[in-house]
């Protein structure tokens, strides 16, 4: 920088310096006259010295342009940067009004101004980090208060790009990312050297809550060491202590946000913005958390930003998507009001078949389809849940219309981002003639989708495998019907529309398969073992006619499964993928054959080839998480439940997978939260079951109860619930008396399933507990030791096998097994929270563990 300082009427560039409004750790703040145009900018001359040679200025331009490309009304925009007479300057917008810091020489805001300002803030880095844009130094003293009450935010990035130095005002670029921002406003994470994402702006929005809400920051120490380390280990004084009008609900909210550890800083900034919105309306607030561990926050930060790359984009005008260059998530769903009409039931069969026919295309083409099974168990009806659920960027939305003897089919395809209509249109055919109108939309739907088939891609694409349109009308109505066989009156009614159509076409091998499926769901729902029988008997005869289609050896696979002869399921599932490389739906029944057969090597590449079918969609991510957690790979299942979250930040999912994995752990800090938010998303059994085995892992015996009776009411029929809600009466104050009920039901429940699958160890050990808590002595040695013989190494076996003898009275093999749980993976913290092993722990084989 030149040795005299710019002073008022000197011009730099073209601009025309007028008054100095500021000066901060960057630099010296004018207002000054755009030249070439005829507006006043914020010329901002930064500190002399800033860019040490002409390669980092040419650095930092390049960034500079980067952020210039962020336009939102909440942000002041970043216009030019440049050097003049070696003083090096940015000219940004102009914004009238005061800055927060200015505001609070006047005290403290009030709760609806902090509101306010706050959820205008979050709102406006949410987009900005969607972009994959961090703002670095979040403060008062960055966020402009315009004369209309709406704020805009300076400086965006600016810190990222100069890196000042904390123990001068030098700036310069070669100091760590972790140090962008202002001290009092750092997160512990950027204090401890390690990079800003995210969550760091939480905190720093945090802190300006704070303060706004106080009139005075969380951590104000004079001395930048003391201040350092409370930032990093002093917790922070409620904020009701100063201002004691505050509600309780914003004063959590702000603590939250001021968490040291990032997981636990329980919002998003969109989801921070809902919340405050919530708050301002009166409505009940309930915030998401973005779990991470520290250690997962960089892969989970890339991963956002490439499928940021991956899935959004935006089109100036309606047209057919380009799906030439990078893979597109498509959802396709029904938009029609429900019913239960054959038409209506039909169409859901039509956009199931469609779905997966669109899916075998995938391998040839950027197109990946969310199977319609995923769209149905996660209750998706609308584009914009399939953007929260899967992540998805496009939608294909479908409609159906009856008049007289026609039925039309609307079809329109929906950028998930913009809500754009791109393309869409009409298809008409007779309501006899199924055939018809689905060629019709699936000829429709792929120009739609821009996609140059193959001739004998059409030609898959538009075979339905029979001659008869009525029994095709049939098939799909049985294959709608199944779209939710969580429902017993579902299943039914696929049965009945199943056999109508193979009495109308006795060499239709798709329907047998589809009626052998609907038999098995008809066993798992009744535990009638009739129906097993029935189910083969269909799956054997669709194999019969068409060896050379996947849908037989699928419904056969499913069916030896749930007879306990795995590797005969899976000799089955893998003909199924060899006929049918598309459908990830096999892949990952035949992983889960594998791993029930002791094969998991095998398993896990069949996982991982289901993944790399589907890259971009979380249900096969989903899978081998599962697969890694149910062989205690703790750190490989907490990955792929991270990645989860990374592609649909929005879905129960990920939240609950992730906390089961820290509950199996015995890190129950992590998990509850983690699990509890998942409920708060939406109530499954599974998630609100594991969140209820917290608690009584925490030893909160009536909270665990009362958490498990609510699982129960999302499924009545599941005997591991009842088994833990007789465990959390056992041990609750007072209840004990109406454990045996409970353990009763859990036995009545599970003994039919060995009637299926007599080697299920797993059934067998937890039937083994529910009999000795019950007081049933010799049912419980029995079953404990026919488990411990088809499963001698499972840890969870071993636990469960201390426990049964330990209640029977017999310590030392109590003890014995016990070690034995623990040399196989057993967390020696899940064991001390178990209460039945309390007087365990004085024996001295145990003592020294």
């Amino acid at each position: 920088m030149a040795a005299s300082v710019p002073a008022i009427g000197d011009v730099l560039g073209h601009y025309r310096l007028l008054e100095e409004v500021g000066s901060g750790g960057m630099g010296v703040v004018f207002r000054a006259r755009d030249q070439h145009l005829p507006r006043d900018v914020a010329l901002k001359i930064l500190h002399p010295n800033s860019f040490q040679d002409s390669q980092r200025r040419d650095l930092f331009r390049n960034e500079a342009r980067t952020l210039s490309k962020l336009i939102h009304p909440n942000i002041a925009h970043i216009y030019d940067f440049d050097n003049h007479g070696g003083v090096d300057f940015l000219a940004m917008e102009f914004v009238k009004g005061t800055t927060l810091s200015a505001a609070l020489n006047h005290g403290p805001m009030p709760e609806p101004q902090v509101i306010s300002l706050g959820e205008q803030i979050a709102s406006t880095l949410a987009d900005a980090h969607r972009s994959g844009i961090i703002h670095c130094d979040i403060k008062p003293g960055n966020i402009m208060l315009t004369p209309d009450g709406h704020v805009k935010l300076l400086d965006f990035g600016l810190a990222q790009l100069l890196r000042t130095s904390e123990t001068s005002s030098t700036i310069s670029l070669a100091e760590p990312p972790a140090f962008a921002g202002t001290l009092p406003y750092m997160a512990p994470e950027q204090l401890r050297g390690e990079p800003s994402d995210f969550k760091s702006d939480i905190y720093a929005l945090g802190v300006s809550l704070y303060e706004l809400a106080t009139g005075r920051k969380p951590f104000d120490n004079p001395l930048q060491r003391e201040l350092r380390n409370d930032i990093q280990h002093k917790p922070p004084e409620p904020p009701r202590n100063f201002a004691p009008s505050l509600s309780p609900q914003l004063q959590k909210i702000i603590l939250t946000c001021l968490e040291k550890d990032p997981a636990l800083r329980l919002y998003t900034a969109g989801e921070l913005s809902k919340t405050l919105s919530l708050l301002r309306t009166g409505e009940q607030a309930k915030p998401r958390p973005w779990w991470l561990d520290r250690f997962l926050i960089p892969a989970l930060v890339l991963s956002l930003a490439v499928a940021a790359v991956a899935y959004w984009w935006s089109h100036p005008r309606p047209q057919p998507p380009d799906l030439t260059s990078s893979t597109r998530l498509l959802a396709i769903f029904s938009v029609s009001a429900p019913g239960s009409s054959a038409e209506t039931v039909a169409f859901d069969g039509l956009i199931s078949t469609l779905t997966s026919r669109l899916a075998k295309l995938s391998s040839s083409h950027h197109l990946q389809v969310i199977p319609a099974t995923e769209i149905r168990a996660k209750k998706v009806t609308t584009l914009q849940e399939a953007s929260v659920q899967f992540g998805v960027g496009l939608g294909l939305e479908l409609s159906i219309e009856r008049a007289n003897d026609m039925v039309r089919v609307n079809y329109a395809l929906v950028d998930a981002r913009s809500h754009q209509q791109l393309n869409g249109g009409t298809v008409t055919a007779s309501a006899s003639d199924f055939f018809a109108l689905e060629d019709k939309v699936a000829d429709s739907v792929v120009q739609t989708l821009n996609l140059q088939l193959q001739p004998q891609e059409r030609k898959s694409l538009t075979n339905s495998e029979t001659a008869q349109p009525v029994a095709y009308d049939y098939y799909l109505q049985g294959v709608g019907y199944l779209q939710d066989f969580h429902k017993p009156e579902n299943v039914e009614s696929a049965i009945t529309v199943f056999n109508h159509a193979v009495e109308l076409d006795p060499n239709y091998a798709l329907a047998f398969a589809g009626l052998g499926q609907a038999f098995y769901y008809k066993h798992v729902l009744s535990r009638q073992n009739s129906w097993m029988g029935q189910a083969k008997e269909a799956c054997d005869h669709a194999v019969q006619l068409r060896p050379d289609r996947a849908a037989g050896h699928y419904c056969l696979g499913l069916v030896l499964g749930g007879y306990g002869k795995n590797d005969a399921a899976a000799e089955q599932l893998k003909k199924a993928t060899d006929l049918d490389p598309s459908d990830d739906r096999i892949y990952a029944a035949l992983a889960s054959a594998y791993a029930r057969a002791g094969k998991p090597e095998a398993a896990e590449a069949t996982f991982r080839h289901a993944i790399s079918l589907r890259p971009n969609d979380w249900v096969a991510y989903n899978s081998l998480g599962s697969f890694y957690l149910s062989h205690g790979r703790y750190p490989d299942a907490a990955a792929q439940f991270t990645q989860i979250i990374a592609l649909a930040p929005d879905s129960y999912a990920g939240y609950s997978n992730l906390g089961s994995t820290y509950l199996q752990q015995g890190d129950y800090a992590r998990a509850i939260p983690l699990l509890d938010h998942s409920v708060d998303i939406r109530a499954t059994e599974q998630n609100t079951s594991n969140l209820a085995t917290a608690y009584f892992a925490q030893r909160q015996f009536t909270q665990a109860a009362r958490t498990y009776e609510k699982a129960l009411t999302l499924n009545q029929n599941s005997y591991e619930i009842w088994g833990n809600l007789g465990d959390a009466y056992y041990w609750a104050p007072g209840e004990r008396a109406r454990s045996r009920e409970a353990y009763q039901k859990a036995i009545a429940l599970g003994n039919p399933l060995l009637t299926v699958n007599p080697n299920n160890s797993q059934v067998l050990a937890y039937l083994a507990q529910d009999y000795v808590m019950s007081g049933q002595r010799t049912e419980a040695s029995a079953y404990i030791q026919q488990a411990l013989k088809l499963n001698p190494k499972d840890p969870d076996t071993l636990k469960t096998a201390a426990l049964v003898f330990n209640q029977l009275g017999d310590n030392r093999k109590a003890c014995s097994y016990l070690k034995q749980a623990l040399a196989a993976g057993a967390t020696l913290s899940d064991l001390h929270n178990t209460p039945n092993f309390d007087n365990l722990w004085a024996f001295p084989e145990l003592k020294k563990l």
